[in-house]
């Protein structure tokens, strides 16, 4: 009896050993494989580790961006990084970027179709990881609704104006105190991006919509081309909490939140009363129910792409030039001066007034170029510069922006995901 529960138990342990074994075994071999394909004429980069690669190197670092910079500065402009079983070849030289990217952009266009987060949770669909015509028809439909749902014209001016009365609301509640700005411009920018795509506005402090902007904050910090299990997907099962279990359930979350609006818009849908983006979804397909790129899936996931873009990166943005205005009173002095010039303090900021306001324009690009918070341009660019322009002037109009307290203010930024987000945000907001 003992010696079969003997032989059992070691057979059981020898059986682990096996598997473990081979999966190593198969592993290694692959892994030998890929370096043999592409050995040949590769830009200079780090040593990597069998299978692994060099994640090791990346996935340790607080800020992607610095890292980055090193591994410039020690192999030039042009370097590759091997993650997992395959090559990523960095660009960081401008003319070699230029020439990547516009002039020879239709080579180089369009996305890996190795990493697990964009193929198999995303499944290569909607604004931010589409491809092909599916991800152009898309592109193409959302720039034409934004335009038609009076994205640059006065019925979103109006809607804007609204929200700022709100954000006064919350700004008013901490007395003169430093704050974090950013929750509270995210509030501001999700009720704005949440009328445009559903038809209604959000509730400051609502629980809810407090969960969207965690999820939310959460994927854009997290979702990156170097998390280990791009390239290692069995991981998200092995690592203890890991970024990308998280983001697929939050996204299960932003998923289940959009099909019951669209659900809802349904059963009120009338193509003569067309109310905001989903409505205008739902019209396209009326019109097309049999497109290929039109498709549920696809429109599906753009609707949730821009839910969560116009939300986050649109605050980030405008976080980051507020805390300027702080850091700088003299530039945000000059700002409000432009603004009294045009409209002398009477009346809200309008887009008209852009043109007269050279200074505070150039302002908002010289934020972006030092602390970009993505791409310049892309589907949402009208609604990002619309929205931020009206925004930032017309807070500017009735608070001044004050360093939390007599400590010089700290302007740096890290990068951990996709967008580029400041150390500190903390701010006190003085009405005038």
């Amino acid at each position: 009896m003992m010696g079969a529960f003997i032989f059992q138990y070691f057979t059981e342990i020898i059986n682990v050993q096996c598997f473990l074994i081979g999966l190593v075994t198969l592993l290694i071999a692959r892994w030998f494989m890929a370096r043999s394909k592409c050995t040949y004429n590769l830009p200079p980069g780090p040593t990597s580790f069998p299978i692994i690669g060099n994640l090791p190197q990346i996935i340790t670092v607080t800020d992607l961006s610095v890292k980055m910079k090193e591994l410039r500065k020690q192999y030039g402009g042009i370097f590759k990084i091997d993650v997992g079983f395959d090559t990523m070849i960095m660009v960081c030289k401008t003319e070699w970027i230029l020439e990547g990217l516009v002039k020879k952009g239709d080579q180089l266009k369009g996305r890996s179709n190795w990493f697990y987060l964009f193929d198999k949770v995303f499944q290569k669909k909607g604004i931010f990881f589409g491809i092909g015509k599916e991800w152009k028809d898309v592109k193409k439909f959302t720039v034409s609704a934004f335009r038609d749902l009076g994205v640059g014209k006065r019925k979103l001016e109006e809607q804007i104006y609204l929200e700022i009365q709100e954000l006064g609301k919350a700004f008013a509640s901490y007395n003169g105190k430093p704050f974090s700005l950013k929750t509270q411009l995210a509030q501001f920018t999700l009720s704005i991006i949440h009328h445009i795509i559903f038809g209604e506005r959000t509730k400051f402090g609502d629980m809810e919509f407090q969960k969207i902007l965690d999820d939310t904050k959460f994927f854009f910090e997290n979702v990156s081309a170097f998390v280990p299990e791009n390239f290692l997907p069995f991981l998200r099962f092995l690592r203890w909490k890991s970024p990308v279990e998280q983001l697929i359930q939050n996204d299960k979350g932003l998923r289940n939140y959009t099909k019951e609006k669209i659900a809802e818009h349904k059963e009120t849908f009338n193509a003569e009363n067309i109310r905001d983006f989903v409505d205008l979804y739902l019209l396209s397909l009326e019109k097309e129910p049999n497109s290929e790129t039109l498709s549920d899936s696809n429109m599906f996931r753009a609707i949730i792409d821009m839910f969560t873009a116009g939300t986050d990166t649109i605050a980030l943005y405008l976080t980051w030039a507020f805390l300027f205005m702080a850091k700088y009173p003299d530039m945000q002095n000059r700002c409000r001066e432009e603004i009294k010039q045009v409209t002398n303090m009477s009346r809200p900021v309008t887009m008209e007034d852009k043109r007269h306001m050279t200074y505070v324009a150039a302002t908002l690009l010289e934020v972006h170029r030092i602390a970009p918070v993505g791409p310049r341009i892309c589907a949402g660019m009208s609604l990002t510069n619309f929205e931020a322009f009206v925004a930032f002037t017309n807070i500017l109009q009735k608070y001044k922006m004050e360093k939390p307290d007599e400590t010089p203010m700290t302007m740096g930024g890290i990068q951990t995901g996709i967008t580029y987000i400041p150390v500190s945000d903390n701010i006190r907001v003085v009405p005038l």
